[in-house]
């Protein structure tokens, strides 16, 4: 028998679906019924959330039907399949289309990369919300161009826009990005927006920055000196070096200056640190004060530990909340004997502090908590101690929680229904029903859960139920609402308890006998033409479908190699990237010269930009890619060129670049990378030969063409 841990996911995803398909279908049946709009399209979003594949035919239609509302688009990115994207591709380029805003974070949502280029198209469209969510949804999405495409928008007019590019860049951390935002900085002239530009560069740490740092330390705007202060603390360089550009900042009248000073000089000039740290605890700014608890908690010096007491009774309430934190980092149990008093702080800012650093010392005396939590009358922090208490599995608090819940709190209800519902306590949510008054979406859905966590899946057919019998439409509003958000729920396995899996591992050997026994017919089935129907149906983009085929192949053939990996190729244009890279992983080691799942695994690394994976997974295959199979060469060594490079093994860079572009010397992204190559190892000669050839052949509009120039300029 079969041990729950070892089923795969989707599994429990398909029982628990089944298991809701009464209410599915009741969802299924208002649509056709006579009902407001307002009810129709919250059908639509609970269907969506669901996410059964046989509900995409009715979502799809609905999607053509309703063209000039939004709710049908959402519920399309709620459901996450591929299917729909070239209808919503098709909406985006009609020009008198609505909402394209939601069409757009709904491909983001999706992640199918049949989207990309379409994306990349409207980055600069009029609509600032089209250009963001086109940003976000490239993001998500990775690939070779999208860093290029996002620096052009370093030029965007709305500021917001620009700023939000800069945090993706932070995010992606590829060093392509560096000449544009160096550019960037240098032509700003918004002292926020230089200052936000100084943190994006600093993610990447590399020495050659360092001028563009040292400008920013000579402004004279605090903002820009405080982050180039913490963005020089971050390069490789001599600590002697170090402590000559900062110490000229000790005593700056700017909190934040003087705290990232004390943290980077922290090692190189200790005692003058000592000093400065001891200057702003005394100061009469509390900000300042706060600063000096800041650095305390990043820093290790002599006396910490009595400044830290010091500024845990500070009078400002901000000050004793970071003063909690550099406690935690203390290692004797200082953290304990500090935090304790705090919890019945005057302040509920420091109460919840208390709570949360409690949260992370593992031998802090849960009695305190539980004690808080019969008290305490602020919900941010009754949450706080719920997590405790959820964290660390503490019956005990079963009957404080019971308690809480019969005074029916109205903000802490869903809360402490979901910790009951984490804590095991079946019986007190059984008893608490009557406590929990009308029918609300919030609390009864996460009553639902809380129930399922224990086990109990007859409340599948308790919603199921309702939809039938509710006739009145606020009603049925309420527990459409509930169906959708109990189908999400049942989707997140990774959130399920054990209990939960245990249970639903019946029903899921249920559906896998069905699988083998029911209906079967005396001839085994030809698996042949099932997986040519498969890869007929992906050719259309019906990936769901072609999906249930091909896992009906590899269960009764685990060992069909070509059917494990198209299912993983339809894993992988659903947007299931894990499930796709764990199946891809397995035909490889299987057969190490499966190429095209080899490519496949690589690209997935690749817009992960996990660029260790990627070089493992390309330096294995190649050996197996014949001189001939050019499409190949040029998808590896291109991808393996740009692995290296962000690894900066920048000659393996040059070589495997230089490999691919015998097989496509039109390559020009490599051809850059292979500049960037020469121009790390300094070998300027070699990188502008190459940058010159590349200014001739790019397009005047080019985002790169503008960094390459840049780049030139700096030879």
């Amino acid at each position: 028998m079969t041990a729950y841990h070892e089923i795969e996911s989707f599994r429990y995803v398909k029982a628990a679906r089944r298991l809701l398909r009464p209410a599915t279908a009741r969802l299924e049946e208002l649509l056709q019924a006579d009902i407001s709009d307002e009810l129709r399209f919250e059908t639509l979003l609970g269907l969506g959330k669901i996410g059964d594949i046989e509900s995409l035919g009715p979502l799809t239609r609905a999607f053509d039907t309703y063209s000039d509302c939004i709710e049908p688009i959402t519920a399309l990115g709620h459901f996450k399949s591929s299917s729909p994207v070239a209808r919503l591709i098709e909406r985006l380029q009609n020009p008198d289309a609505q909402h394209k805003e939601e069409i757009v974070r709904v491909l983001g949502e999706i992640g199918d990369p049949m989207a990309a280029r379409p994306l990349m198209e409207l980055l600069h469209d009029e609509d600032r919300m089209v250009r963001y969510y086109s940003a976000r949804a490239l993001f998500k999405m990775g690939g070779r161009d999208v860093v290029q495409s996002l620096c052009g928008l370093l030029n965007d007019p709305d500021e917001w826009i620009v700023i939000n590019v800069l945090e993706i860049l932070s995010q992606l951390k590829d060093p392509e990005a560096v000449p544009a935002l160096v550019g960037q900085f240098e032509i700003a002239r918004d002292s926020r927006l230089k200052a936000i530009i100084i943190s994006s560069l600093a993610t990447f740490a590399e020495a050659r920055l360092l001028k563009t740092f040292e400008s920013g330390l000579d402004s004279f705007d605090p903002r820009i000196q405080a982050n180039s202060v913490e963005a020089i603390s971050c390069l490789k360089i001599p600590a002697l070096e170090m402590k000559r550009k900062l110490k000229k900042f000790y005593g700056h009248p700017n909190n934040r200056v003087r705290a990232n000073v004390c943290i980077a000089l922290a090692t190189a000039d200790a005692e003058a640190v000592g000093e400065e740290l001891k200057a702003m605890m005394k100061s009469a700014d509390a900000a300042t004060r706060r600063s000096a608890a800041y650095v305390l908690a990043r820093i290790n010096l002599g006396h910490r530990e009595a400044y830290i007491h010091e500024l845990l009774l500070d009078e400002y309430f901000g000050v004793r909340k970071m003063a909690l934190k550099a406690a935690l980092s203390l290692e004797s149990g200082v953290g304990v004997r500090e935090i304790r008093p705090l919890l019945s702080d005057e302040n509920q800012w420091v109460r919840k502090e208390a709570v949360e650093c409690a949260t992370r010392i593992e031998d802090f005396p849960d009695q305190d908590i539980l004690d808080l939590l019969k008290k305490e009358e602020c919900a941010p922090v009754v949450r706080c101690a719920l997590e405790y208490v959820v964290s660390r599995n503490i019956k005990e608090s079963v009957s404080t929680i019971f308690d809480r819940i019969k005074k029916e709190p109205e903000e802490e209800m869903p809360w402490l229904i979901a910790a009951l519902g984490h804590l095991g306590a079946r019986e007190e949510l059984i008893k608490i029903k009557k406590s929990l008054g009308a029918v609300r979406a919030e609390v009864f859905s996460e009553y639902y859960q809380a129930l399922l966590l224990n086990g109990e899946l007859p409340v599948f057919e308790e919603i199921a139920s309702a939809l039938q019998e509710k006739k009145r439409e606020n009603e049925l509003m309420v527990w459409v609402r509930i169906a959708g958000n109990i189908g999400s729920f049942v989707q997140q396995t990774d959130k399920f308890s054990h209990t939960l899996l245990k249970t639903l591992k019946e029903e899921v050997e249920r559906d896998m006998q069905g699988v083998a026994t029911l209906d079967a017919p005396s001839v085994a089935p030809d698996y042949s033409a099932i997986l040519e129907k498969a890869i007929e149906l992906m050719g259309s983009s019906d990936y769901a479908k072609a999906r249930e085929l091909l896992e009906q192949i590899t269960e009764s053939q685990p060992d069909n190699i070509e059917a494990r990996y198209q299912l993983a190729l339809c894993f992988y244009n659903l947007g299931e990237m894990k499930k796709a890279s764990a199946l891809l992983a397995k035909i490889i080691d299987d057969e190490p010269s499966h190429t095209n799942a080899a490519v496949l695994l690589g690209q997935i690394y690749f817009r992960k930009k996990d660029w260790d994976k990627l070089a493992a997974c390309y330096e294995r295959v190649q050996q197996y890619v014949s001189a001939d199979d050019k499409k190949n060469l040029i998808r590896i060594y291109g991808a393996l060129g740009l692995a290296y490079f962000n690894q900066k093994k920048y000659a393996q860079a040059i070589t495997a670049l230089s490999r691919g572009l015998q097989a496509n010397p039109r390559d020009l992204s490599s051809s850059y990378h292979l500049a960037l190559c020469y121009y790390a190892l300094e070998d300027t000669d070699k990188a502008r030969t190459i940058l010159e050839g590349l200014r001739k052949t790019l397009p005047a509009d080019s985002q790169v063409l503008k960094n390459v120039l840049e780049l030139l300029q700096r030879i």
